[in-house]
């Protein structure tokens, strides 16, 4: 397995904003995932585009991703998923389960949210 490095890219994270990716040993990305303030309902975090490719998913890349997020912006704000794709509902029920885990919510189809835990 190579050696898997998840930093920010882009533009400087800010409260309101901002993307991380995973990289291997030969600068390939394996992972990403963004963040933004969700525009209906500001106080929470709008959690999207988290992905980890197929071979490396059993690594647990996805989740210091998301645990980067966390201590980045703090774990006592609420945050907002869509579980689609690669982030499954196993995978967010998991992160919603751990001690010390913000709040999190489910975006439903028709854009309205229930608590995870």
């Amino acid at each position: 397995m190579d050696n898997i490095t998840i930093r920010w890219v882009g533009e400087t994270p800010t409260d309101a904003w901002g993307q991380l990716a995973a990289f291997t040993d030969d600068g390939s990305v394996i992972g990403q995932a963004t963040y933004k303030r969700w525009e209906q309902k500001p106080e929470l975090t709008y959690l999207s585009g988290f992905f980890v490719e197929n071979e490396y998913r059993k690594h647990g890349i996805a989740s210091d991703m998301m645990h980067t997020v966390f201590d980045r912006l703090g774990r006592d704000r609420p945050y907002m998923v869509k579980l689609s794709g690669n982030l499954d509902r196993l995978f967010m029920e998991a992160i919603a389960a751990e001690e010390g885990a913000p709040k999190l919510f489910e975006m439903l189809e028709d854009r309205s949210y229930k608590p995870m835990n």
